[in-house]
C-alpha cells in the first residue's frame, strides 16, 4: 500500500495485460500505484502509460516479479503467457498477496488445487479471469429463462486469426493448448445459463480443419459445443432447447449481442454501456473483495468455485489425445 491509496502489482506486458492497465486506469485513483512487471515490450509499455490520463494511477515499470513483491501490493494481477500462470500466482501468494489469474489458472488440476490450498490457508483472495462470469448479458439472457427447465444448450465459439480487440490488433493463440484456451469460456457460459460448473465430457473430435467438437452433460442438460481458432470469422453462438420443447438463443458475436425465445426477439441488455464491460467488471470486483472485511464465498470468480474448468479441460484435452 501506499500511505493513502493502493499499490497493485500487474504482471504481464502482452495485449491482455495492457487491456488491464487500461482498465486499471479507470478503476484506480491518482492516490494509487501500478507496478507493471514484464520482461518485454518495455517500449511498448511506456508509449501505453504515456497515453493513459493524469487523474489515473501512477505506473512504474519493473523486468521482474520479485520487484514488485518486495513492494508489498495489496493485490496482484497475473496476465503473463499461460504457462507461466501458476509459478507467478504461486510466488504472490506465498508473500501473502490477494491474486487475481487471468485463464487458463493451470494446465493441471493437481496445480490449480495447490494454488487454491495456499490461498485458503494464508486467507487470500485468489480469484480467475474469465470474463463470460461478469457479462451482463449472458444474465439479461439468463433472466429470460428463469421459469423454463433446459435441455440441452449447443455453442459455437470461433476466434479468427486476427481481429481489432479493445483498440488493437488480437491474433490467434496458437502457443496455449487449445483445450485450455478455449474450454473455460464456454465452461463459463454453461456455468452462467445453467447453474451448475460440473461438466462431464462424454466424447470429442478434432476437426479438418484444426477446430474440435465435443459433447457434455452439466447435470440433466445435454451440451453439444464447436471451438476452434483461426478460422476465417468471430463467432460466438449459444442454442438452448427447454424440456418443453421450446427454444431461446443468443448471439454475441459483437457485445451485446442479440437475443431470441422462440420466434420472439427478447429486450437489449439494460446494462450495457451503463456498467463496466466484462472484462473490468471482473477486476472491480476482485478489488472490492480485497477491500472488504467480509469475503463473498458464493463469488463465481473465485478459484475454488471455477476448478471444474481445469477439470473439464484436462478431460478435453485427453479426450484428443
Amino acid at each position: 500500500m501506499t500511505r493513502d491509496g493502493r499499490t497493485i502489482a500487474l504482471v504481464g506486458g502482452g495485449r491482455w495485460g495492457r487491456v488491464h492497465a487500461s482498465n486499471l486506469v479507470q478503476l484506480l485513483t491518482s492516490r494509487d500505484r501500478v507496478l507493471w512487471v514484464s520482461q518485454h515490450n518495455q517500449d511498448v509499455l511506456r508509449k501505453n502509460i504515456a497515453q493513459f490520463s493524469g487523474d489515473g494511477p501512477k505506473f512504474e515499470l519493473l523486468t521482474r516479479l520479485d520487484e514488485a513483491l518486495v513492494e508489498r501490493p495489496a493485490a496482484a494481477l497475473i496476465v503473463t503467457a499461460p504457462d507461466a500462470h501458476v509459478a507467478a500466482a504461486d510466488a504472490c501468494l506465498r508473500q501473502g498477496i490477494h491474486t487475481f489469474v487471468e485463464k487458463p489458472l493451470a494446465f493441471r488440476l493437481s496445480d490449480a488445487l495447490s494454488l487454491v490450498d495456499a490461498a485458503a490457508r494464508a486467507d487470500l483472495i485468489l480469484a480467475l479471469g474469465v470474463h463470460l462470469l461478469s457479462a451482463s448479458y449472458l444474465r439479461h439472457f439468463k433472466s429470460h429463462l428463469a421459469t423454463r427447465r433446459i435441455a440441452a444448450m449447443s455453442i459455437r465459439w470461433f476466434d479468427p486469426v486476427h481481429e481489432m480487440r479493445y483498440g488493437e490488433t488480437k491474433r490467434a493463440d496458437y502457443f496455449t493448448p487449445l483445450a485450455h484456451d478455449l474450454y473455460p469460456h464456454l465452461w463459463s457460459i454453461v456455468r452462467v445459463l445453467a447453474g451448475t460448473g460440473v461438466q462431464i465430457i462424454t466424447s470429442a473430435s478434432k476437426q479438418p480443419d484444426g477446430s474440435i467438437s465435443f459433447e457434455s452433460s452439466a447435470g440433466a442438460v445435454k451440451i453439444d459445443a464447436q471451438c476452434g481458432r483461426g478460422t476465417g470469422v468471430r463467432e460466438r453462438c449459444v442454442r438452448v432447447v427447454f424440456e418443453d420443447g421450446g427454444t431461446a438463443g443468443i448471439d454475441f458475436t459483437e457485445e451485446p449481442g442479440t437475443a431470441t425465445l422462440g420466434d420472439a426477439a427478447l429486450p437489449p441488455d439494460p446494462l450495457w454501456g451503463k456498467t463496466p464491460r466484462p472484462a473490468m467488471a471482473e477486476v472491480r470486483d476482485f478489488l472490492a473483495q480485497v477491500s472488504s472485511p467480509l469475503r463473498d464465498r458464493e463469488w463465481l470468480h473465485l478459484a475454488a468455485n471455477c476448478l471444474d474448468s481445469v477439470t473439464g479441460a484436462e478431460a478435453l484435452s485427453a479426450r484428443l489425445a
